[in-house]
């Protein structure tokens, strides 16, 4: 099953026109920004358009969407392998919404409070943070990893005040996978929480946020359904339980009370009262459905046959004189992200070469992922800001592979490359 998860696909290896007239077969690498789509999951959720009711209703089939929705909690609880009697799950409408989220209910804690990010961070972990409060921005070394270091040295500069350690389980752009565990152990050591930002790594890797009892349980993680084969916004916010019922909503609004009246809110618990106004039903549908599908695949089969393919492609990139790849002397790339340039090429310009001339579409640019870009490319903020007065953004171009590519795919893109 593994060898063809295509035909589960929607949208991949349908016919392109190429600029000279050609009609090639799409290739799709540019799973970093979202995937394709999985055909079980659109047939789940077309079946139940026409079942569709609002949450709660009266009768059978509010009855029935209602518990549709709600059963996704315990799909998730089970995915990230959360405890079901201390965490819950809250619905944002995807991992930024949810970060904003946890952002805003530590301010609620305590604005003075130092947050700890790291300067690999796609900026949806990065801004929420950095625009609140006092952050410490922990460096990479020179392979492109997170310097452990440096992270060890900013918690003890400024213990006692650090309460949150935010990280990424898998770089955007490198796909090198920070050693959480080893991170979350070190965190609490100083008495801190860690949330991990899974939008890159639960769709290729096995994730486990460990018992609570744990040194190295994961406090909270974050991940996006449209990076796991949905086209649908809807995502997935994991903590503790007892953290969430101490804060008011991040985003006021129906849904969120147990009783209003001109005189008095009473706000309902966890996790309803974090999603207010209506509720993203079809979204979380597919998301729940895409995570079956993952599991039934097996998440150890789709992270070795996607590692087959990263070291497949880095080989054959490796023979080409031209191209500069980055961090690639680092031990810790597990997710299959390769990011490049071609020497004398400017990066969208190769992007758009390989779009339009053979069908193949990968990222172009930062990826969101600004500061970590720049540090791989080795300019300083100064040269940033000047490429980009002088309207040359620096950037870099990023192959990001998913379970259902393949050897093939690769070798047109290789030779796609070799002929510029």
């Amino acid at each position: 099953m593994i060898n063809d998860l295509a035909k589960y696909i929607e949208g991949a290896n349908i016919p392109v026109r190429t600029t000279d007239g050609k009609v090639v077969k799409r290739i799709y690498f540019n799973n970093a920004a979202t995937t394709l789509v999985l055909r079980p999951v659109m047939k789940k959720v077309n079946a139940n358009v026409p079942l569709i009711a609002y949450i709660d209703a009266p009768g059978p089939l509010g009855k029935r969407i209602t518990m549709k929705y709600e059963d996704v909690r315990d799909v998730v609880i089970n995915f990230v392998g959360a405890d079901a009697s201390k965490d819950t799950v809250i619905y944002p409408k995807n991992s930024t919404d949810g970060i904003n989220l946890l952002s805003d209910l530590f301010y609620q804690e305590d604005p003075d409070q130092v947050i700890i990010t790291t300067a690999m961070e796609h900026m949806a972990n990065y801004l929420p943070f950095t625009t609140r409060f006092e952050t410490a921005v922990v460096g990479v070394t020179k392979e492109g990893d997170l310097d452990l270091d440096d992270l060890e040295n900013k918690l003890n500069m400024y213990k006692g005040r650090v309460k949150l350690v935010t990280v990424t389980g898998a770089s955007n752009v490198t796909g090198i996978t920070p050693p959480i565990y080893k991170i979350s152990k070190l965190v609490h050591k100083y008495g801190a929480k860690i949330l991990v930002d899974a939008v890159q790594l639960v769709q290729h890797r096995p994730f486990d946020m460990k018992p609570h009892y744990d040194d190295e349980h994961i406090d909270f993680v974050v991940f996006s359904a449209h990076k796991c084969y949905t086209p649908f916004e809807g995502g997935a916010l994991v903590g503790p339980y007892d953290f969430f019922c101490k804060y008011k909503p991040y985003l006021e609004g129906a849904g969120i009370t147990n009783f209003i009246s001109s005189e008095k809110v009473i706000y309902s618990d966890p996790p309803k009262r974090y999603e207010a106004g209506y509720p993203d039903i079809f979204g979380i549908i597919a998301m729940g459905e895409t995570i079956k599908f993952i599991q039934n695949v097996g998440i150890d089969n789709i992270s070795k046959y996607e590692k087959m393919l990263y070291r497949y492609m880095k080989k054959k990139l490796k023979n080409i004189p031209k191209v500069i790849m980055y961090a690639q002397d680092s031990d810790l790339i597990n997710i299959p992200y390769i990011a490049f340039n071609v020497r004398g090429m400017y990066h969208t310009d190769v992007a758009n070469y390989l779009a339009y001339e053979h069908g193949i579409e990968v990222g172009a640019g930062t990826a969101g992922a600004d500061i970590y870009v720049q540090s791989l490319l080795g300019i300083s903020p100064q040269e940033a800001y000047e490429k980009y007065i002088g309207g040359k953004n620096p950037g870099i171009v990023r192959i990001s592979m998913g379970m259902y590519n393949n050897v093939g795919e690769i070798n047109r893109f290789i030779n796609a490359l070799k002929k510029l």
